[in-house]
């Protein structure tokens, strides 16, 4: 009966620290969670497709650091670039045979978009991650030395910003938009200019895109007009009950994605969804 009340004061005991160590760090994690939804809130995450396309484009960036490392989109392994006091800090080699030949050194003055943001800790210091996508698209040469062959590709890659343990609980959403700017920097004209230059239509082949920033088409894209511009002519375009797919698409352009329900089919555009039945328009959302 002894034993089995040590036992019992023992796993009691266990368990009381555990539950202690949880609530102990549960407001630091809020804090940590606090800044990293106030940067996607501070900087509009950028939705790509499997095809390196910005669905959903959003804030554009430009690099303004050295030696940044990017891979061809999409990949299976994105490549981590420590950043320590605003420094970019080249991996070691070892981890450095990780990258694949057509991995690339982005230049300053480059335009990337911010695909994602997360942060994590672990026992010795604080990760604040970005994730970017360069907007434009560049020839990229694929395959061994008797086979070759070059397709245009949009690379991506992850600044991990190294800081000591605790320190994301304790930063402001503005000190860490600082801490990114001066690695990313944001510019209002490149905002316009991503706007102004519409977004890239999928009807094209896998790995097409087009310059957000210039409007520049690589891979043959199709660019459809930003929304709410007036079509050719200078009217509004229009879409009617009873329309054809191809009248729809001479007028629209080609949709960002194509949901196909057999009879049903359902193309989607920035501003709206046009749904068809059997070939017709059927409705507008």
């Amino acid at each position: 009966m002894l034993i089995r009340s040590s036992c019992v004061r023992k796993l009691t005991f266990g368990v009381l620290s555990v539950l202690m160590l949880a609530l102990s760090m549960a407001p630091a994690a809020v804090a940590q969670e606090d800044v990293t939804v106030g940067l996607k809130q501070r900087f509009k995450l950028t939705e790509i497709n499997m095809q390196g396309v910005a669905a959903v484009p959003g804030t554009v960036m430009t690099i303004e650091a050295d030696g940044i490392n990017a891979e061809p989109y999409p990949t299976m392994i994105t490549f981590e670039n420590p950043v320590v006091d605003g420094q970019v800090k080249q991996r070691s080699k070892g981890l450095g045979l990780l990258r694949s030949n057509n991995s690339q050194v982005l230049q300053p003055g480059q335009k990337v978009y911010i695909t994602k943001i997360n942060s994590s800790s672990n026992s010795h210091e604080d990760d604040l991650k970005v994730t970017f996508l360069t907007c434009d698209a560049v020839l990229a040469t694929f395959g061994g030395n008797y086979s070759q062959y070059q397709a245009a590709k949009r690379y991506s890659g992850t600044l991990a910003f190294k800081l000591p343990k605790g320190a994301l609980a304790t930063m402001s959403v503005d000190d860490a938009a600082k801490m990114i700017e001066a690695v990313l920097s944001e510019n209002a004209a490149d905002q316009v200019r991503a706007r102004d230059n519409g977004t890239v239509a999928r009807s094209c082949e896998p790995h097409c895109a087009v310059s957000t920033t210039t409007g520049t088409v690589v891979g043959g894209a199709v660019v459809a007009p930003p929304a709410g511009a007036p079509a050719q002519g200078g009217q509004a375009p229009t879409i009617a009950l009873g329309q054809t797919i191809d009248q729809v698409t001479a007028t629209m352009g080609a949709p960002q994605q194509i949901i196909d329900l057999g009879a049903k089919k359902i193309y989607k555009y920035p501003d709206m969804k046009v749904i068809f039945m059997n070939g017709q328009v059927s409705d507008v959302q």
